[in-house]
């Protein structure tokens, strides 16, 4: 049964997969379904880059989950590769991992990993506790609820609504960033709120917004922008998750879309915010295109690569280094 799966999983062959695995157990501690799901997603990855299965089969020990273990690894001569630990017993498979250190017994060309992991609560033996119950009921709350938005959701309006998940909010913010990483519901929860939360610097930025504007119409050259740009870039990250036009408001309304939402909203009364953080955005890519490195840039660094900052493409242009030395970042 071993060598069946092994050669259904070097053909890309999920149905022969489902019929090979037993329902009734678990892989990678989650549901076959799931699983084969994930895999699926994977050769998906690869047929899509022309490659639609794997050339060869290659062994190694495993150094992590299964330590001292033999591990096998799929490779195509494209480089897409899978590393896998194949668990055994009486003939029968009854488990299957990535492995995430696999010392193969000869050097192989693997450079495009298909592994995968999943979330501490897509296992099958997941048991959730009274606050993960609680911040699942308020995170398909609000998806249900945005679903139910009207058109041209006024601002003060969504910051009412926004309000009313104030302790939801809260609680998931205080798991923190890499806690929520591994939870899908966590994950998917934190980078709702931290889109959600890029709307809320349309009224928190009100009143900055009015002066930053005189002072950016003020700015006539290229270096006073510059050094507004600087002064204000702390603001530049704000609606980095938006889709920005290049007539960023029309009618009062602005298209927001994220991975996590996609709706409009009408900011009356606020488009002089919206314009602020818009002249953040245009004045940020009109300098990264304006002074992108230049083929001898590239050749004379020491490493071939070179750092995006505009600080950085600054100094290689050789432009306003008086600028950049008291404003920018060291």
């Amino acid at each position: 049964m071993k060598s069946q799966i092994i050669r259904a999983i070097k053909n890309f062959d999920i149905p022969k997969l489902t019929a090979l695995l037993d329902d009734e157990r678990s892989y990678m501690d989650v549901s076959k379904s799931l699983f084969l799901e994930k895999l699926e997603k994977k050769f998906e990855i690869a047929r899509n880059a022309v490659c639609y299965s794997f050339d060869d089969v290659f062994f190694g020990i495993c150094g992590s989950c299964n330590k001292g273990c033999e591990g096998i690894t799929f490779l195509s001569n494209s480089g897409f590769y899978l590393d896998l630990y194949i668990e055994e017993e009486d003939q029968t498979v009854t488990d299957m991992y990535v492995c995430n250190q696999l010392s193969n017994f000869s050097t192989l060309n693997k450079e495009i990993d298909l592994g995968f992991n999943f979330k501490v609560d897509e296992e099958v033996k997941f048991k959730p506790d009274k606050k993960y119950l609680y911040l699942e009921w308020q995170y398909k709350k609000m998806i249900q609820e945005m679903e139910q938005f009207k058109p041209e959701l006024r601002l003060d309006d969504f910051i009412s609504w926004y309000n009313k998940f104030a302790q939801a909010r809260g609680l998931i913010q205080s798991i923190g960033f890499f806690r929520s990483m591994e939870y899908k519901l966590y994950d998917n929860f934190y980078s709702l709120t931290a889109d959600l939360n890029q709307i809320l610097e349309l009224k928190a930025k009100e009143f900055h917004a009015v002066d930053a504007l005189i002072d950016y119409h003020q700015a006539e050259t290229e270096r006073e922008r510059l050094i507004w740009f600087f002064r204000n870039r702390t603001d530049s990250i704000s609606f980095t998750f938006f889709m920005f036009h290049k007539t960023l408001i029309r009618n009062h309304i602005l298209s927001l879309k994220s991975k996590s939402m996609k709706f409009t909203i009408d900011i009356r009364g606020h488009e002089y915010v919206a314009d602020y953080f818009g002249n953040l955005h245009n004045f940020n890519k009109e300098i990264l295109e304006k002074y992108m490195p230049l083929p001898e840039h590239f050749e004379q660094s020491p490493t071939g690569s070179i750092s995006g900052s505009i600080e950085n493409l600054l100094r290689l242009h050789g432009v306003h280094l008086d600028v950049v030395e008291k404003y920018g970042r060291k």
